[in-house]
């Protein structure tokens, strides 16, 4: 009996035209990001790691992400679509053809779905089974309230155009809010990514030099004891290690922020974590080798 989880993740896929089942697609993932993990580590330990963690992420979330972005492209069309549907009622029309009317609109992926539903209706479904599986198909809350109030004013009988030109206005209200959202926190976001993906780990690789650097001119001039450079080495191992996992939790907690601040949830950590953990990584690198450059002629 498949998961919750993965009956949804099925959906996910179906949004990509990908029609394989999703426990598939899991283990395709995780084979490829073995694979490639593998290869990376023959040439280092952290690539290896890096391409593995990167892979398996960008398996597993650019499904959701593809999906949200279909989300959020019906729902931009939801409030227009609705208004269409009511004007379409009011001049006379039944509902089934209101919706015949979005279908041909040009409403991108909205109107998509709305052709699946008509193809239901077609098919012998009732309308109430129609809708259903609108909601089923896409997982959005305003339009799974919209349809339950669609369900209920046609079985009661209710003024639906009037209905549907109100919650067309609050749904446009809502959206407009949404926009304000994500320019609002656009600074915020601006600085998060410099601070977690650029200035943080420039520092760090900066420190790492520094500290090889103190070492070796420690180890040609002989002024520490064997003992004491045995202990720093080890003491040195640690700190890096410290450093590359702080990096991974700096870039993670990071991109659960930016995810809150602009989406409101933590779905899309899946997508700014890889690519701010391999802009942190980028830059790591880099200043580890801006600073090995200007120190070696002095070693």
């Amino acid at each position: 009996m498949k998961s919750k989880f993965l009956e949804k993740y099925q959906i996910y896929l179906y949004s990509l035209k990908i029609k394989i089942p999703a426990n598939y697609w899991f283990l395709a993932i995780i084979i490829a990001s073995l694979l490639l993990g593998v290869i990376g580590f023959l040439i280092n330990i952290k690539v290896g790691i890096l391409l593995f963690v990167i892979i398996l992420d960008l398996g597993i979330g650019i499904p959701i992400y593809k999906y949200l972005n279909h989300i959020k492209n019906i729902e931009r069309y939801w409030p227009d679509a609705l208004k269409l549907i009511a004007d379409t009622m009011k001049a006379g029309s039944s509902f089934d053809f209101a919706l015949r009317e979005v279908a041909t609109s040009d409403y991108g992926d909205l109107s998509e779905e709305i052709n699946g539903v008509i193809r239901r209706l077609e098919m012998g479904d009732n309308l109430h089974v129609a809708l259903t599986y609108l909601t089923i198909r896409v997982d959005s809350k305003i339009i799974k309230r919209t349809v339950t109030l669609i369900q209920e004013s046609l079985r009661t009988g209710a003024q639906l155009a009037e209905v549907l030109e109100e919650i067309a206005n609050d749904t446009k209200y809502l959206f407009r809010v949404k926009k304000e959202r994500l320019t609002k926190t656009m600074l915020q976001t601006i600085f998060i990514v410099a601070a977690a993906g650029v200035i943080a780990p420039f520092i760090f690789g900066l420190t790492r030099v520094i500290t090889q650097f103190l070492s070796q001119v420690a180890i040609d001039s002989g002024i520490a004891a064997a003992g004491a450079l045995e202990i720093a080495i080890k003491a040195q191992s640690s700190i890096y290690l410290l450093l590359d996992i702080y990096i991974v939790i700096m870039t993670l907690a990071a991109s659960a922020m930016i995810a809150m601040m602009r989406e409101g949830k933590l779905t899309n950590v899946t997508i700014y974590f890889p690519a701010l953990l391999t802009i942190a990584y980028i830059v790591y690198a880099i200043s580890q080798f801006i600073l090995t450059t200007m120190l070696s002629g002095m070693i």
